[in-house]
């Protein structure tokens, strides 16, 4: 077998090695281009699954929002419609009691005339309005911040 190798010029054994070489690199410049492809095309695919899952959670996440936000518009209605109809009991009482303090002799005063329970009158009346004015802007406020805690608890999900 030696015999017949040596039969064969150092120039083909050249030609020989540079076709196997040339179809070798072939080959592997082939492999690379085809997992290239498949690469690109496995990215694409699970990109486009990754976007599906996280437009249906951002649509999930938007729902439960939606749905907590009229929750607490609901109760934010409710403390509304509450803190009204306390500060309406809150008015009548005080001017029940300022009613009764006018219409009490001690807490008149001893030597009150008309003139005066009417200046101490107009007075209180001044002083009614401003403490009633106060105490609604107050549950309004109130009722405001709960509302804005609420809010903001539904969207960090406490």
């Amino acid at each position: 077998m030696g015999a017949l190798l040596a039969l064969i010029p150092g120039k083909d054994w050249l030609y020989g090695a540079l076709i196997v070489g040339g179809g070798v690199l072939c080959w592997h410049f082939y492999d690379k281009y085809e997992n290239a492809v498949n690469y690109a095309v496995t990215v694409k695919a699970e990109s486009v699954q990754a976007q599906k899952d996280a437009a249906k959670q951002i649509a999930d996440l938007t729902t439960a929002y939606n749905t907590g936000l009229a929750a607490n518009k609901a109760i934010y209605e409710n403390e509304l419609k509450v803190a009204a109809v306390q500060h309406a009991s809150d008015t009548e009482r005080l001017r029940g009691l300022a009613a009764t303090r006018n219409s009490d002799p001690v807490l008149q005063g001893s030597a009150g005339t008309a003139a005066e329970a009417a200046a101490w009158a107009s007075r209180l009346g001044a002083l009614e309005s401003i403490s009633a004015g106060l105490a609604d802007a107050l549950r309004q406020d109130d009722a405001a911040a709960t509302e804005c805690r609420r809010d903001r608890d539904s969207l960090t999900g406490k």
